[in-house]
């Protein structure tokens, strides 16, 4: 890509004068119909050291609304950074509906050094990658509009300008240590940036390479692509909309799945209260231990409970959590989603709330609900639920990748002993606040989350994130194999990394 490109494009003074102001008007214009569209825009700077990279860019932002945009410039990650997955910082940055997002180097520039195979792309590099295509094309499917430059410029060109900052006085960079050798290897560098710019290239988010020797023509071509990108999409989103109105699709069909998982559930399963009591004691005291191995090897576990209402969700995340030391865990009740969270693709809010490394996050409900609750009560429409088991599995493989345990569990029952529990609970005082009239309404629609549960078992259910199906109804039963089904995963865990 970067081979064949002209760098000796120019633009004189007196044309950029002239054509910067029209430029400006309509940029101006299409910022606010895209906030009033309700477009998202995310738009990536990359390039060479010395490419002119913040003089372009400031030139840009001065065509904005500084009201509808933030501005981020990437550099060394922070400590807590440093403990999630590489794309955790760029995920919880993506701009809310109408609004923004610039970012002044990204995710590319922090897999080049953060998962660098000496100057080509490695195993380690290849699955970031990977990470950065699901993220980049989860965002373009939820409707953002992603628009990425690299800023082109040659070898000899790079060295005349450091020479001139240095004859200035001027500061080369403002980098960190850790970009030296990436800013003074451009040969070596070049077959890397090459290849991750060709592998990267997508249709729905492309590379525009941007002949910056000459900073005028840089920026008029930055300037005149955003155009075109903004008013392709714009019009897209009206292509899309006169579809939907012209295609009702009913979004709750239940699907043919050839065999149902959760009808072969032998629901029988028990244990006594001594049984259970016993076998509760040394479970916590093993999981008390296993949390400090985990904190010592700085591995998070992910532990995530979906299942019917009623099912002892709740109560199998209070015993397991129990013992456990609480600066080292959270536990996370997933609900309705806030205006600010709706606002934002739906895998947002998990983002924000994945642990650190070395710590626990216990899920009550989960990023599953698009493919149960949103899905049976027609809060999305049938192509997002559809296309949230592969961006589901994604998320969980990017995880899983960056070290993380993931424990699923599917808390199931029969209907008969669900009614049991509801009624309890209608009839306890202090448990009353447990029952809703959601409850209900959900029970009305068994039939429809059962086979939504049944296809998210069969679809989601991988090698780094298996599901675990638990027998519910009888409680101890339950509880003791969630005890069993996290010792044994985290200690397997452990021994395949030769930490046990």
């Amino acid at each position: 890509m970067l081979e064949n490109v002209d760098l000796t494009k120019c633009i004189s003074k007196e044309e950029y004068d002239k054509l910067i102001e029209d430029l400006t008007i309509q940029i101006g214009d299409l910022q606010r119909k895209a906030w009033k569209m309700d477009i998202p825009v995310v738009i990536v700077f990359e390039g060479w050291h010395a490419s002119g990279m913040t003089e372009i860019i400031n030139r840009f932002l001065l065509t904005l609304n500084p009201m509808g945009f933030d501005l981020y410039t990437t550099g060394k990650p922070c400590y807590q950074e440093e403990q999630k997955p590489l794309i955790w910082r760029f995920w919880t940055k993506i701009p809310k509906k109408g609004s923004i997002a610039i970012f002044d180097r990204s995710w590319y520039r922090r897999a080049i050094l953060e998962h660098d195979g000496k100057g080509k792309v490695d195993k380690n590099m290849s699955k970031c990658l990977n990470g950065l295509t699901y993220f980049e094309r989860q965002l373009t499917d939820a409707g953002y509009l992603l628009i990425k430059f690299f800023l082109h410029i040659s070898k000899e060109e790079q060295e005349k300008r450091y020479h001139n900052l240095k004859k200035e006085g001027i500061p080369l960079f403002i980098a960190e240590e850790e970009e030296q050798e990436y800013l003074n290897d451009y040969n070596k560098y070049l077959p890397l940036i090459e290849g991750i710019l060709e592998r990267t290239d997508r249709a729905s988010a492309p590379w525009t390479i941007v002949e910056s020797e000459d900073r005028n023509f840089a920026t008029v071509k930055v300037l005149a692509k955003v155009i075109e990108s903004m008013k392709n999409k714009m019009q897209d989103v009206d292509n899309d909309i006169k579809t939907t109105q012209n295609n009702h699709v009913d979004n709750c069909i239940i699907p043919n799945i050839d065999s149902s998982i959760l009808e072969k559930v032998d629901l029988n399963k028990s244990l006594s209260y001594k049984e259970y009591k016993k076998e509760k004691k040394i479970c916590q005291k093993k999981i008390e231990k296993l949390q400090y191995e985990l904190f010592k090897n700085r591995i998070p576990l992910i532990v995530l409970f979906e299942g019917w209402d009623a099912s002892g969700k709740g109560g199998g995340i209070r015993r397991l959590a129990q013992k456990l030391n609480p600066r080292l865990y959270r536990v996370i009740p997933v609900g309705v989603p806030s205006m600010n969270e709706l606002a934002r693709h739906y895998l947002w809010r998990f983002y924000n709330e994945i642990p650190e490394a070395g710590h626990i996050g216990i899920y009550d409900r989960s990023w599953y609900g698009r493919v149960l609750v949103e899905r049976v009560e027609d809060l999305c429409n049938e192509h997002e639920w559809k296309r949230a088991y592969r961006e589901i599995n994604e998320f969980e493989e990017i995880l899983s990748n960056y070290g993380s345990i993931i424990i699923k569990f599917w808390m199931h029952m029969d209907k008969q002993e669900q009614l049991k529990r509801f009624k309890q609970r209608e009839n306890t005082s202090y448990k009353q606040w447990k029952i809703t009239p959601d409850d209900w309404r959900n029970r009305d629609k068994w039939d429809l989350y059962l086979s939504a549960a049944d296809e998210m078992l069969q679809k989601t259910s991988t090698s780094w994130a298996p599901w675990t199906i638990v027998e519910s109804n009888d409680k101890y039963y339950a509880r003791i194999k969630i005890f069993h089904t996290v010792i044994e995963l985290i200690e397997n865990e452990l021994e395949q990394r030769g930490l046990q």
